[in-house]
């Protein structure tokens, strides 16, 4: 069976690709085949379930993450089959997609000073956030919020690699002061987290929804990208202090919301996320 075009990106696109000397992830022989298959009507429900269980730290990962209350479904989902079902395919490769960048990232990470399993729990933060926010905010846009959520800083720990200690100085100022992550990448190193994560999914043959979501999450003048997005986009790591109040003052002052509708649907999300955290390792 013929694997469709766009998913044959484990070999690099020379034409996407701006700088040559970023060692990009790789998705395994298995991923990019189940991606295919996902996207190839004539594969049929059975034949999908049969791909996903051939790989069980995957079928056990993708089943954690849609159960998670962050997630956001009203039901449990049993089985492989179930969610093929129930969440249809392509919101199930947006899914597959987050867990298997999540472990390209970690397979490739280099940088000893940065700390993953901080990085994917403000992820998993970021993702609940935007899918709760939409809700509310714009509730017949929802379909690729929780992945921009996600995926939206996955180059940082591509960055994070390649740049090593300046990078690091830079990473711990934006933890700690209020400056703009993305124009100092593009002064200090030529290039910006936005902007690689987009060429990295170009490369990996993401949905172009995602793509550009990724590169303009920041941009507030785009109208295109969901709101909920660009507040999840707001956050910052900040292990040791409850970010929820400071990121719905912010949210308010950038946005012109009410902190009163805001306060308590980011308190929630903050909860939900540590369960899609767990999901997730």
């Amino acid at each position: 069976m013929n694997i469709p075009m766009a998913f044959i990106f484990n070999k690099k696109k020379k034409n996407t690709i701006e700088h040559e000397n970023i060692d990009f992830p790789s998705f395994s022989s298995a991923i990019i085949n189940l991606l295919g298959k996902l996207r190839d009507p004539e594969v049929n429900v059975n034949e999908l379930t049969a791909e996903l269980e051939l790989d069980p730290g995957l079928h056990i990962r993708v089943l954690k993450t849609v159960n998670s209350s962050a997630f956001g479904l009203s039901r449990k989902v049993s089985s492989i089959k179930h969610a093929v079902n129930l969440l249809g395919r392509g919101r199930l490769e947006s899914l597959i997609l987050s867990v298997s960048v999540k472990s390209s990232l970690a397979t490739n990470q280099q940088a000893a000073w940065f700390d993953m399993s901080q990085f994917w729990k403000t992820a998993s933060q970021q993702a609940a956030i935007a899918r709760i926010l939409a809700n509310t905010l714009h509730p017949n846009t929802q379909s690729d919020v929780f992945t921009l959520g996600l995926l939206q800083n996955m180059a940082i720990p591509v960055l994070a690699n390649r740049e090593g200690e300046r990078y690091r100085t830079l990473y711990q100022r934006w933890q700690t002061e209020d400056i703009n992550l993305a124009e100092q990448e593009q002064e200090l190193f030529g290039i910006d987290h936005s902007t690689l994560g987009s060429q990295m999914a170009e490369h990996w043959g993401f949905p172009e929804s995602l793509i550009v979501g990724i590169r303009e999450h920041h941009k507030l003048e785009n109208l295109e990208i969901p709101l909920s997005v660009k507040i999840a986009a707001l956050l910052k790591e900040q292990p040791t202090q409850d970010s929820a109040p400071a990121l719905t003052q912010l949210a308010t002052q950038t946005f012109g919301l009410q902190s009163e509708i805001l306060l308590p649907l980011i308190e929630s999300a903050l909860e939900q996320s540590a369960e899609l955290s767990d999901a997730l390792h």
